[in-house]
């Protein structure tokens, strides 16, 4: 009697189904049932076997484990996986590694074995597969693994992620300790935190920490103590600085203030360009490659500068010029005579703007702006 053969075609289609709907992993001890009644139900022609033993069954199994044209990959004995990654449109394992790290920044190997209902013994096997694509990262703290979510899984994932977790988490950029640790919430906590910072998540204040993703909020958290003096600086300096000094008034202020600058040197230039930035904003700055002005009190010292050199070549004139440019030579000594401080390249700044203004103002009072 002839036996026939057991569709090969047949039993991997009803193999890669059943694992699409367990993250991969085909169980036969447990499943044996089920692959017994889809091989059974399937078109499986005259040519082969149409029902099914345990025996074929896991004779078929093993042949094919082997067979490299099979995408039927054998972990151990009785235990297959089918990619779950090559199936167009299978997103089980993201969406439940999107929803687990949503709750969790940081989660254990059995969190992972708990949420995927896995075999003890194929751990290790699923955790290599995810981190190797990138969906996973492993985390080592002391004698154990954790994991958090992967640069690839972050692609699936909205807001989802340590950085994106550690920054709703921080309060003007910074997060205490015992925030840190309930966010992790694993035995390995220290070990976790120094994985963080060595990692680039976060930089050690003493007792907080500093978000790298929040570093921006940090920033404003600083240009908003730091404001007034840096206002004040502006005033002092006919709300004109050079671009060097503007950054070493930033500097100085923060360092007064807090030691965030030695302490975070990894990320120093950040805080400062965003301090500096943040305060442009709000300050209303115009910060050009070598000057740095307070534009609307920057305009109004320029202006009322020209309209007191307007006043004083008016007494000084026996007769009013006729032109445009004989009003502005009546001026130029006026002009040069401005000083408000010890730096060259700021007198002459201020100078240029006045003489730009009493050119305008002229030009407006005694031409009706029509001479240029």
């Amino acid at each position: 009697m002839t036996i026939l053969p057991v569709d090969t075609d047949v039993l991997e289609d009803v193999c890669r189904d059943i694992a699409q709907d367990n993250y991969g992993f085909v169980y036969v001890a447990d499943q044996k049932s089920e692959i017994k009644s889809g091989y059974e139900s399937a078109d499986v022609g005259m040519l082969n076997a149409g029902s099914l033993a345990a025996s074929d069954m896991r004779k078929a199994l093993a042949e094919m484990s082997n067979d490299e044209f099979v995408d039927l990959e054998q972990i151990r004995d009785g235990v297959y996986y089918v990619d779950p990654f090559g199936v167009k449109g299978n997103m089980n394992i993201t969406r439940e590694l999107t929803n687990l790290f949503g709750q969790r920044l940081v989660v254990t190997g059995e969190t992972l074995r708990s949420r995927f209902s896995l075999a003890i013994d194929d751990l290790d096997f699923f955790v290599d597969e995810l981190t190797r694509r990138n969906y996973l990262r492993r985390i080592t703290a002391g004698k154990r693994d954790y994991y958090t979510i992967g640069t690839d899984l972050k692609e699936h994932a909205d807001d989802v992620g340590l950085d994106a977790r550690l920054e709703r988490e921080a309060s003007n950029g910074k997060i205490a300790h015992s925030d840190l640790e309930s966010v992790i919430d694993v035995n390995a906590t220290s070990d976790v935190i120094r994985y963080l910072d060595r990692e680039g998540y976060i930089v050690d204040l003493d007792g907080e920490y500093l978000v790298e993703e929040a570093i921006d909020e940090y920033a404003t958290f600083l240009a908003n103590e730091i404001e007034d003096a840096v206002e004040e600086e502006f005033e002092e300096s006919s709300y004109v600085l050079r671009v060097g000094e503007f950054e070493q008034v930033v500097e100085n202020e923060i360092d007064t203030r807090f030691d965030v600058l030695s302490k975070a040197r990894s990320v120093r230039g950040e805080i400062l360009e965003g301090t500096r930035e943040t305060l442009i904003d709000r300050l209303g700055l115009d910060a050009g490659r070598e000057m740095v002005e307070a534009v609307e009190p920057f305009d109004a010292v320029a202006d009322d500068h020209a309209r007191r050199i307007l006043s004083d070549v008016k007494a000084d004139a026996d007769q009013l010029p006729g032109t445009l440019p004989e009003w502005v030579e009546l001026a130029g000594d006026h002009v040069e005579e401005l000083q408000v401080s010890s730096a060259t390249a700021v007198n002459e700044h201020v100078r240029q703007a006045v003489r730009e203004r009493y050119r305008s103002l002229v030009n407006e009072e005694e031409f009706g702006g029509m001479a240029e």
